[in-house]
């Protein structure tokens, strides 16, 4: 789920908590001449259960669209999370040293990483067809960067850490251009879809002319 609709989700139910609250207690007070304390406790347990009973309502329905079971939906959150965390890392690591890629190159990566995050984000079945880059792909190019900027900072290098520093620049090239194909991959599905859609909207053209000529 969007980080947006889940602010506004939280907005609507603590602002549905408090009208339910206000509704109880004043009923509870005025309508049932109930003692303060005791109105007060109505009203805050009535606006606890509509603020945590919508909040299961919104998960419930959430989980129902994504096409997916409870254990998987977690499953995938979690990952999620913790992607989002790496990919943190990752920005604020490849942007401390300017000469493990250029401005751009830097900015690319990262672009392409939070493009993946947030497909998945959106449509969290599509987590299956990228796996590779959340157990292995990102992992790697996270700890693959933070150890190229560690040795980067040692004020002794001698040849045998030029030697890594170099093939440490390669790999992370080389996982760089990988996960650009994970994005690929995951932006091919949604190629194909739309070739599909517009064949079906090619033929229903089609037969429409043929029956207007017809008629």
């Amino acid at each position: 789920m969007k980080p947006i609709i889940s602010i506004f989700l939280f907005i609507f139910r603590l602002g549905v908590g408090v009208l339910s609250f206000g509704l109880a207690f004043f009923i509870c007070l005025i309508a049932f001449d109930i003692a303060f304390l005791y109105s007060f406790l109505s009203g805050l347990g009535a606006g606890l259960i509509t603020f945590f009973g919508l909040k299961w309502i919104f998960a419930r329905k959430t989980i129902k669209n994504s096409g997916l079971s409870r254990r998987e939906y977690k499953y995938i959150e979690e990952h999620l999370a913790e992607a989002k965390g790496k990919i943190g890392r990752l920005q604020k690591v490849m942007f401390s040293v300017g000469n493990i890629f250029t401005i751009k190159q830097n900015y690319d990566v990262i672009r392409v990483a939070k493009k993946i995050q947030s497909i998945v984000e959106n449509d969290p079945k599509r987590f299956y067809e990228v796996e590779s880059f959340y157990y292995s792909h990102l992992d790697s190019l996270v700890e693959l960067t933070e150890k190229y900027v560690f040795l980067t900072k040692q004020p002794a290098k001698t040849a045998q850490i030029q030697e890594s520093l170099r093939d440490t620049r390669i790999t992370i090239s080389s996982l760089s251009e990988t996960v650009e194909k994970d994005l690929f991959s995951l932006l091919s599905s949604d190629v194909d879809s739309l070739a599909l859609e517009l064949d079906v909207a090619k033929q229903a053209i089609d037969k429409n002319k043929d029956n207007e000529l017809k008629s």
